[in-house]
């Protein structure tokens, strides 16, 4: 079945328990094919949520395709949905949050019946809120948590495979990035699928994590037709490239994907009736949690509205001559960002009284790719021009003066490129960046740095003892960092030369990317880089720039930042917090 980006999914707000705003898409049903059931579709948690997005909207598109009306969403305290992972009592919150889901698909498409999809821990809170909604017809559980105490275990234990000393005083956990609190981990633990005396689901399908069902699979179906539900098991394959750490490597599962929306449509001829009236739907998210409040509008734009992004905007206006925020995104990750980054800085940069859009360009997150382009494309210079269109719809619709670009690693990348001629741009913070130039061909995933550090760290680590002890035990890559810190040192001797023997010349002894940056300082826009002190991009820095930028360090306007203990995307929640510090305290000191 082909892809399909049309009719761009409709971004949707709607309300959730008390106080709750909840955001997702809607995806309408093919005109003249509509039919019932709908479909509801709830996300894993954390960082499985990250890898799986792009997964779950091909499925939604497919739905839609077929003639099922679909809706997809962030749960409270999720993606670009109100509220807090600290907040108290949340996993009821997100069963909540499901039959609400219910109650506004119903609403949005007429359904007479719906299903829910659920992946992961999804599939366990699609369980419990089909036990308390009336007209739930079916259920696809896809390789489904069926124990919460095993899967708090096994979040325990992937804490401690990447934190191993990482402990907080008020109980909570660290997963990737992303906090559970200690109620949050006991409610979790206390849901088991086997345990609860499910019933009135018709239809249940269960896909398997692996090609062939877990004990744990197969007993859960047994359970639901104990239920005297028609069960049907499907050994599906691909999960695990779907669920790949970094979500640029992600494979969506075609085939799955296609025996998911097949079982679906079996039966389901029935035409969904005319929509039930219901109150006007909020077109802005107020964020509940913050003072001042901020207020979220969801947008499409650019030529065919291809492009997504969420607007955050104090509630009082703010100036026109302080510049608009754009935070770009980090690799393939959606807008909200790895850890919900973006989220959190585009809602505290409001509070501080600036306007900031998280986005996505063509082919990445929720935005469709250019015409005759791929998506899940990076480091792509045609992407510039969507940083461009986001300045657009910021300079026509809030009138701002000047944009500040916002990009960790390949969002670095691009937010560069488009401060180098764009006079719009008054400064830029470039996270962890991996290149300054790149061609087609060229690795699109630091593979290097992920597997070694920076020259300066292995420097400081022959002083350590420990790091001795580790290498005689044979548990340190002595000749693989050996080779890679004499290849780094032989490219900045190369870099050297050439600069030597440019001034031998009587040419300037300058790199391109040295003559953009100085022009760009030139002309007054500001520059903060920013460097985890492990990161491979400070040996590239080196060779562009000198080490710790030293060619530039005397000019105004441009800054090196190294901050030590922390890894590539800043997933402690301390560094997330020490990263939204130092932008903060950036545009508070250069743009006062």
């Amino acid at each position: 079945m082909p892809e399909m980006r049309r009719p761009w999914a409709e971004p949707t707000i709607f309300r959730g328990g008390p106080g709750r705003q909840l955001a997702g898409f809607y995806h309408a049903p093919a005109e003249g094919h509509a039919r019932s059931p709908g479909v509801v579709l709830c996300n894993p948690l954390g960082y499985e949520a990250m890898s799986a997005h792009r997964t779950i909207r091909h499925l939604a598109e497919r739905l839609g395709a077929a003639g099922l009306p679909a809706l997809r969403f962030d749960y409270r305290g999720t993606g670009d949905s109100s509220g807090s992972p600290r907040d108290p009592r949340i996993v009821a919150a997100w069963v909540d949050d499901v039959r609400a889901a219910v109650r506004e698909l119903r609403e949005r498409s007429g359904a007479r019946s719906v299903a829910l999809v659920g992946m992961r821990f999804g599939a366990s809170l699609a369980t419990v809120a089909a036990g308390e909604e009336s007209d739930v017809e079916a259920l696809v559980l896809w390789a489904p948590v069926v124990s919460g105490r095993a899967q708090v275990r096994a979040l325990r234990a992937f804490r401690m495979l990447k934190e191993p000393k990482a402990k907080r005083a008020d109980g909570g956990e660290e997963v990737g990035g992303y906090y559970f609190a200690r109620e949050t981990l006991a409610d979790l633990s206390a849901l088991e699928l086997l345990a609860r005396a499910d019933h009135d689901v018709a239809r249940v399908l269960v896909v398997s994590q692996g090609e062939q069902p877990a004990p744990d699979e197969s007993a859960l179906a047994e359970h639901w037709r104990a239920a005297r539900a028609e069960v049907r098991v499907a050994a599906a394959s691909g999960f695990a490239p779907m669920m790949r750490d970094d979500p640029y490597e992600s494979v969506v599962p075609a085939a799955t994907l296609d025996s998911i929306v097949s079982w679906l449509a079996e039966g389901a001829a029935r035409p969904i009736r005319a929509p039930q009236a219901s109150p006007a739907r909020p077109s802005v998210l107020t964020v509940d949690s913050a003072e001042p409040t901020v207020r979220e509008t969801p947008l499409r734009f650019g030529n065919d509205e291809r492009l997504f992004g969420v607007l955050s905007e104090p509630e009082r206006p703010p100036s026109k001559a302080r510049p608009a925020v754009l935070l770009l995104n980090v690799g393939a990750d959606a807008h909200a960002g790895p850890h919900r980054m973006n989220t959190e800085m585009g809602r505290e940069l409001s509070q501080l009284g600036h306007v900031a859009l998280r986005f996505d360009v063509g082919g990445l997150g929720e935005s469709a790719a250019g015409p005759g382009k791929a998506e899940n494309r990076l480091y792509q210079l045609d992407s510039v021009d969507d940083v461009r269109s986001a300045m657009d719809l910021l300079e026509a619709r809030c009138g701002c003066a000047g944009f500040v670009l916002v990009g960790l690693c390949s969002g670095a990348f691009l937010a560069y490129h488009a401060a180098v001629n764009d006079p719009r741009v008054v400064a830029q913070v470039l996270v962890n960046m991996f290149a300054f130039e790149w061609n087609e061909g060229d690795p699109v995933a630091p593979v290097e740095r992920q597997t070694y550090a920076s020259s300066r760290f292995y420097a400081r680590a022959l002083l350590d003892r420990h790091v001795w002890a580790r290498a005689l035990k044979g548990e340190v890559d002595v000749r693989g960092i050996a080779a890679v810190v004499a290849r780094r040192h032989g490219l900045r001797l190369a870099h050297g030369v050439r600069a030597v023997g440019a001034r031998i010349l009587g040419r300037r002894g300058q790199t391109p990317v040295e003559r953009a940056l100085q022009a760009m300082c030139d002309r007054g826009v500001q520059t903060l880089m920013v460097f985890s002190e492990s990161d491979g991009g400070l040996d590239m820095i080196a060779r562009y720039l000198g080490t710790d930028a030293r060619r530039l360090s005397r000019r105004r306007g441009f800054a090196l930042q190294v901050v030590s203990g922390v890894d590539h995307t800043f997933a402690s929640i301390a560094a997330q917090e020490q990263l939204r510090s130092s932008v903060y305290r950036f545009l508070a000191r250069q743009l006062p």
